[in-house]
């Protein structure tokens, strides 16, 4: 019998200050089963020729399932439009 492929979940968040929490998170969904992509473990793919937010927008479109977690921090942001990342990914996922 052929084993399934694991699931690819991505965890969409700002980083300082919850650590702990994407750690726990993190730990959780691996021993789930899950393929989990999260910026803070470093295990989102990144491409050389693409930008960080281009990188991140694509992840999230080659992801299988979405978890955006929001908190009180806004995070980094990186355009002219003076959106973060993590809002950018989650507009992007709805």
């Amino acid at each position: 019998m052929k084993q399934k492929e694991k699931l690819t979940i991505m965890v969409s968040s700002t980083v300082y200050g919850v650590e702990e929490l994407l750690e726990r998170i993190y730990s959780l969904l691996t021993a789930y089963g899950y393929d989990v992509w999260m910026s803070h473990k470093g295990t989102v793919p990144v491409f050389s020729n693409k930008t960080t937010i281009d990188n991140c927008i694509a992840a999230v479109n080659s992801c299988d399932l979405f978890l955006g977690l929001i908190n009180p921090n806004y995070g980094s942001v990186n355009d002219d439009e003076g959106i973060s990342i993590t809002h950018q990914e989650l507009r992007k996922a709805i």
